[in-house]
């Protein structure tokens, strides 16, 4: 099972002292993010610059950044540091999937304490845990507008914590993860509908998902256009789902450096490789990752080399790692080893596989070797009641042909 989180950042866009209120606008002058004083005085995403600057005294406006800032770069390394299952969203949001077998709260919470420590007093994330990556949106769409009924709301020093009423019960009783809690979602917080087509939909009576049961397709299709009918499918939500994860690749590294006014040999390369391959196929292993690119750099008495490799799947295993970078190894030309690097990018989370194993009689057996030993039974059973009559490569007589060709002409 896998729960998702959802976090949507205030004042992130920017990179903006801590003491006074902000925005960030487009290139339109609509202002796309908000501190969190500013949002405490009324302003919000959407708004004219104009309209933003006559609410708040002394508000600082910054432009949109053309790439994403240095304070959401750390968000989402200390986010992966959790799992390589992370897809970024408009440069203040993220969706983060955490492989659980119970609800992961306890690394939720280690989450938010990271992404607390990088931001600072005018910054915060809400996030939302639910069962699938549109639940956990919802979540906190949902909670802009009013309170979730069902829903628990915790605190983790500045940031905000939502957990739907679905995970909520099941810590409580112990349940099964239901998501019928969805059908109470407003109207108003629906983000992939239009604003006027949300107004069209309360005009037909439609103020609640739940609203939807008692609109047909046909009118739905008359008003909306059939293209409306997935509109009501937001109803039929499963737990589980995936993300797209897009997060760029980034790059782990060991070093060692030789201690000052000390020598070291040339012969310290292996073990040294080993503990290198040991500690970061430890980290990968840890969000069930692995690494596509792996490289080797050093510097001896006679100068600097490096190596790297393109591996064709992911490696996560250290003995993998070191056979990888062995064409590296050889190449080293020197007595005293000066300086050792070990990294690996192009990181990728590692995709589960099932087994193609089966229980058959009694044991387990690859599925193809299990149908030929069903098709064997089936043989034997045949030539024991037909003796002599079944052979492998037989063709049908003349006779046999042309009743079937005429029970084929009768069916059609």
């Amino acid at each position: 099972m896998k729960y998702t989180l959802y976090g949507q950042g205030e004042g992130v866009c920017a990179q903006a002292p801590a003491n006074s209120p902000y925005v960030t606008i487009n290139s339109s002058d609509v202002v796309k993010d908000v501190s969190i004083s500013a949002g405490r005085a009324g302003v919000r995403t959407g708004w004219p610059l104009r309209t933003a600057v006559a609410a708040v005294q002394n508000l600082m406006v910054f432009s949109h950044p053309e790439r994403t800032t240095d304070t959401m770069q750390k968000v989402y390394r200390a986010l992966w540091n959790v799992s390589p299952f992370l897809r970024t969203v408009d440069d203040n949001a993220f969706f983060l999937q955490v492989p659980a077998e119970k609800v992961p709260l306890e690394e939720v919470r280690q989450v938010l304490l990271e992404v607390d420590q990088v931001l600072h007093a005018e910054q915060r994330f809400r996030v939302g845990l639910a069962e699938n990556p549109f639940l956990a949106e919802a979540l906190v769409a949902w909670s802009r507008l009013e309170r979730v009924p069902g829903a628990l709301y915790y605190r983790v020093h500045q940031q905000q914590l939502i957990i739907s009423p679905g995970v909520a019960k099941s810590l409580d009783m112990g349940a099964e993860l239901e998501t019928s809690w969805l059908e109470q979602m407003p109207i108003s917080a629906l983000w992939y509908i239009p604003e006027k087509q949300r107004e069209q939909l309360r005009q037909l009576g439609v103020h609640r998902l739940r609203d939807f049961k008692a609109i047909s397709d046909q009118l739905l299709s008359v008003h909306f256009g059939k293209e409306a009918w997935l509109w009501r499918r937001t109803l039929e939500q499963l737990p589980g789902g995936k993300i797209q994860v897009n997060y760029p690749a980034i790059e782990q590294r060991c070093s060692w450096r030789a201690p000052i006014g000390e020598e070291s040999g040339i012969e310290v390369v292996e073990p040294l490789m080993e503990s290198m391959a040991a500690q970061l196929c430890g980290q990968l292993q840890r969000v069930s990752a692995g690494a596509l690119c792996i490289g080797l750099s050093w510097r001896t008495e006679t100068g600097r080399g490096s190596y790297e490799y393109q591996a064709r799947s992911p490696v996560y295993q250290p003995f993998s790692l070191i056979a990888g970078l062995e064409v590296g190894r050889l190449q080293m030309v020197g007595r005293r080893l000066e300086m050792l690097d070990v990294y690996v990018s192009d990181v990728r989370p590692l995709q589960s596989v099932q087994a193609g194993f089966v229980l058959y009689e009694d044991a387990f057996y690859p599925l193809a070797q299990v149908e030929r030993s069903r098709m064997e039974d089936v043989r034997a059973q045949l030539t024991h009641k037909f003796p002599k009559k079944l052979q492998i490569g037989i063709k049908p007589a003349f006779r046999e042909a042309r009743l079937a060709a005429i029970e084929q002409g009768g069916s059609s």
